[in-house]
C-alpha cells in the first residue's frame, strides 16, 4: 500500500482508521475537567503522552466533532485552564469506555460511569478515586490544527501535583507495572494489557 496524502481519494476518516491501527499501543488518559458552569466532565484520550520532564508537561489531543465543535474537554480546559489526568488500568477499563459516550455538556460523567470524584489539592477538577495515579495540571498552551471535523488540538498541561497510591510504588520510587496493570489502545475496539513484558538494558556506545 502506498498513499500520497496530497493526491488520494481517501477521506480523513480512512487515514485516521489506518494510522491508529499502527501507532500503538497508545497510553490512555482519563481526563477530568469542570465546565464554566461547574459541571464535571470525564473523557478518555489515547492521543496522550508525556512531553517534558523539566518542567513536567503532559499533552492531551482532542479532535473536533463532526459538527466542527470542540469536545467538552477542550472547551472546559480553555474556559478554566485546569484539568486532571488519571491513569487508566484494567480495573477501570469498562468505566473508561463508558465515559467515551457522547453525553451532552450538562451531564456529569462521573455519575454516568460510576466513578468516584475526589477533591484535588490545587485545581478545581476532581481526581478519579479508582485510579492509582492522578496528575493535576494547569494549561500551558494549546495548538490547534484547524476547525474542520477531525482536526486535532494539542493541549499542553504543566503538572502541578501528583497523587500516587503508595501500594503501587516500587522501591526505586517508580510505579510497579505488575501492580499497576495499565492498558493501551490498539485501534478499532482492541486494547492491550502490560502483562507480557521484557527488559532491555540501556544501549551503550560500542568501541
Amino acid at each position: 500500500m502506498y498513499i500520497d496524502l496530497g493526491d488520494t481519494d481517501k477521506t480523513w476518516q480512512d487515514i485516521y482508521k489506518l494510522i491508529v491501527t499502527f501507532v500503538n499501543p497508545r497510553p490512555i488518559a482519563l481526563v477530568s475537567t469542570i465546565s464554566a458552569d461547574g459541571v464535571r466532565n470525564l473523557a478518555p484520550f489515547s492521543f496522550f503522552n508525556m512531553v517534558s520532564a523539566n518542567p513536567p508537561v503532559m499533552m492531551v489531543c482532542p479532535s473536533r466533532k463532526r459538527d466542527h465543535g470542540k469536545k467538552d474537554t477542550h472547551a472546559n480546559i480553555q474556559a478554566t485552564g485546569e484539568f486532571v489526568v488519571a491513569t487508566v488500568t484494567r480495573s477501570i477499563a469498562d468505566a473508561m469506555n463508558d465515559s467515551s459516550a457522547p453525553y451532552p455538556p450538562d451531564v456529569d460523567e462521573f455519575e454516568k460511569c460510576a466513578l468516584t470524584p475526589m477533591p484535588a489539592s490545587i485545581v478545581r477538577p476532581p481526581l478519579v478515586a479508582e485510579s492509582p495515579v492522578n496528575c493535576e495540571c494547569k494549561i500551558d498552551r494549546i495548538i490547534e490544527f484547524g476547525d474542520q471535523p477531525g482536526a486535532g488540538a494539542v493541549i499542553f498541561g504543566r503538572i502541578v501535583a501528583i497523587h500516587a497510591k503508595d501500594e503501587f510504588i516500587s522501591d526505586d520510587g517508580g510505579m510497579d507495572p505488575e501492580k499497576l496493570q495499565t492498558i493501551g489502545r490498539l485501534g478499532r475496539n482492541s486494547y492491550a494489557t502490560t502483562t507480557d513484558r521484557f527488559d532491555l538494558p540501556r544501549a551503550q556506545i560500542r568501541i
